[in-house]
């Protein structure tokens, strides 16, 4: 068996972003400082985020965040979400996280293929955008060993998919027919992501679609278990009060934050088990 830990919309942001609130000094301080602890403790062969682990995509956010995530020593990937690429090219980011921005790797488990779906530089628009050569290269991989499970790791969900994902710009661009994409794929196929900060969970034909809800939303962390029958998932909730509390001061007042209502979800966008 094969256990991710996933977490969505970390927001990760610098002293200076907030320079002279208090609150929300003292707030970050407690949340992030908890929240990074309970999340590498977590036993898994993989932790993901799932996007926008910074607030601002600042060279001082990624670095201290980064440092937090290398000195706990687990094995870490990300992809891209829209708040991590406000402010630097991309190739400066890729360079930051050490890590292909459009990447795929094979166990004997399953396929994983992690995406970057979005703009560069471009907070006006914070919808997805996958370029001709990026669908290519996703087309390519719906064909590689076929008889495995496909996992598949973007910031952005489709359109009218998951929770949100019908709102405007809280989706991949719906003229990129990513469905003609991933419809390539037969077999057992997950598509794993964050942005729209509500936990969720959507079948359409040979795709699960499974949407995890921002930490400040709701404190927890998504479990994913693959097994040689059926894929698990679950969400952990963080009971720590002063982290609870720490999280719904940041939830309320952080400047620039999507505040949608039930993070929670209904019970299935939660917990699932998805059988081969």
């Amino acid at each position: 068996m094969m256990r991710l830990a996933l977490f969505g919309d970390l927001h990760f942001f610098e002293n200076k972003f907030v320079q002279g609130n208090e609150e929300l000094l003292r707030a970050k301080e407690c949340f992030y400082e908890k929240y990074l602890q309970k999340l590498f403790e977590i036993e898994a062969d993989l932790h993901i985020s799932l996007g926008d682990l910074t607030h601002m995509g600042t060279e001082e956010e990624f670095e201290s965040v980064y440092q937090y995530i290398r000195s706990s020593g687990v094995s870490f990937r990300q992809v891209l979400g829209n708040h991590d690429a406000y402010e630097l090219p991309k190739t400066k980011l890729q360079s930051l996280i050490d890590q292909p921005l459009n990447d795929v790797f094979e166990t004997s488990d399953a396929l994983f293929v992690f995406v970057d779906s979005t703009r560069e530089m471009d907070p006006q628009d914070y919808s997805g955008h996958l370029n001709p050569e990026q669908l290519e290269w996703l087309e390519a991989q719906m064909l590689v060993s076929p008889s495995k499970p496909i996992l598949v790791f973007a910031h952005h969900p489709l359109y009218n998919t998951t929770t949100g994902s019908l709102d405007e710009k809280m989706h991949i661009d719906p003229t990129i027919d990513m469905r003609a994409v991933l419809q390539k794929r037969q077999g057992n196929c997950f598509y794993f992501n964050g942005h729209n900060h509500v936990h969720s969970i959507v079948k359409e034909g040979q795709w699960n679609f499974i949407q995890t809800a921002a930490g400040l939303c709701h404190p927890s962390i998504r479990i994913v278990e693959i097994a040689k029958s059926e894929v698990r998932t679950r969400i952990v909730a963080i009971e720590d009060e002063e982290l609870v509390r720490a999280a719904q001061v940041l939830y309320e007042k952080l400047p620039l934050y999507h505040r949608p209502l039930n993070a929670y979800g209904q019970n299935a966008d939660r917990d699932q088990i998805m059988l081969f």
